[in-house]
């Protein structure tokens, strides 16, 4: 298969290996040289959640009720921790 370069230096790929990537308009893709080669590849998307300093971070954008869900979050740990502590033999 080929393609070419226009005066810009743009290339299209042709419709079925974006396909079969599942390519979308505006994907950002890495461009690396090996050789006399030239290779695209897509860049992934970056996870939200990374552990900084051994403490799970997410770094995402936010959506819905944060405050709510912080809130319920205590309250459902909260309730496991008072039925453990019920469950705990005294002894």
């Amino acid at each position: 298969m080929e393609t070419r370069l226009d005066k810009f230096g743009r290339v299209v790929l042709p419709k079925d290996i974006r396909d079969h990537l599942d390519l979308k308009p505006g994907q950002v893709l890495k461009v690396e040289r090996a050789d006399e080669e030239v290779i695209l590849k897509p860049v992934e998307k970056e996870l939200p959640l990374h552990i900084k300093d051994g403490v799970l971070v997410f770094s995402g954008a936010v959506t819905g009720d944060i405050a709510k869900a912080v809130k319920e979050h205590r309250e459902d740990r909260l309730k496991k921790s008072i039925l453990a502590e019920m469950n705990r033999p005294l002894f």
